[in-house]
């Protein structure tokens, strides 16, 4: 009887954080389209441009074999090397994004009627995030999929190893898209994470500069943003080349999520306490 009934409550736990998951998700897409389409061919527009300035940029730079480039990027692939780095750094910079925008729950009062509510505050963080990654990735993904098919050796590739590489890269997006969320609770003005992530998380991450040219100082920032190490597995996926660093990146970003989801609902609870203590009478 214990067991069922324990059962049956989680059952319904499931049930009401699929609704507000799924609430949070329905509401996102209205606040951004609101019935439109047009919006979604920008989305295929400002990556193409975006790849091709930073493409064009290493062209008057020789490469090939026995350049300085061929050094610093495995197998000379300049046109694969920024591929794997644009669309990485896209998934996550677009979780960014979102908690860039979530000042605007607060003006709207959303995020007042949330804390109302009896909904799962740490699901409508991860609602957001989700909802965020793939409506801002999808047609970048497109994109990208369909390039790595014209540019790169497919008989070379580790198809194994690039699916488990984008499962868990998709994965930590979604974790630290909701991390981002959970800070913003403490300020009205989210505009700061702008400035502090997308330079460094540009940088460091080694999205058009290969990590390996860093200083050690800059590999020790450059291990603060899992994009570093999403970003190096899948190109070592994609080159084909697996070896025990990937093991030791990929055992890394599991060690990074598995203490941001906790550190994320501590974060949760301690801005909750600080607006009830710091907030008017509307809460927020």
């Amino acid at each position: 009887m214990r067991l069922y009934f324990y059962l049956k409550e989680g059952f319904k736990m499931m049930t009401r954080s699929w609704r507000a998951f799924r609430a949070e998700l329905y509401k996102q897409h209205r606040n951004d389209f609101g019935g439109s389409k047009v919006i979604f061919y920008s989305l295929l527009m400002w990556p193409v441009l975006t790849f091709l300035t930073t493409y064009y940029s290493f062209k008057p730079f020789r490469d090939g074999a026995g350049s300085a480039l061929a050094q610093v990027i495995e197998g000379g692939d300049i046109a694969l090397f920024l591929l794997s780095g644009f669309l990485v750094f896209q998934i996550f910079w677009t979780v960014v994004q979102s908690a860039w925008t979530f000042e605007l729950e607060r003006k709207q009062g959303t995020l007042e009627v949330v804390y109302l509510t009896p909904a799962s505050k740490t699901v409508f963080l991860y609602g957001r995030s989700v909802y965020s990654l793939f409506n801002g990735i999808w047609m970048f993904f497109v994109f990208c999929i369909l390039t790595f098919f014209f540019i790169s050796n497919l008989s070379g590739i580790s198809w194994g190893y690039l699916a488990a590489s984008l499962l868990l890269m998709i994965v930590s997006a979604v974790i630290w898209g909701a991390f981002l969320c959970a800070l913003c609770l403490f300020s009205r003005d989210s505009g700061y994470l702008y400035y502090i992530f997308y330079g460094p998380m540009n940088l460091f991450g080694g999205v058009r500069i290969p990590p390996t040219v860093f200083p050690y100082w800059a590999k020790i920032a450059a291990a603060l943003f899992p994009v570093t190490y999403s970003l190096f597995m899948l190109r070592q996926a994609l080159e084909g080349q697996i070896d025990s660093t990937w093991w030791l990146m990929c055992g890394g970003l599991v060690l990074f999520n598995a203490l941001l989801i906790p550190v994320t609902y501590g974060i949760l609870t301690l801005a909750e306490r600080h607006a009830r203590r710091q907030g008017s009478w509307t809460l927020f």
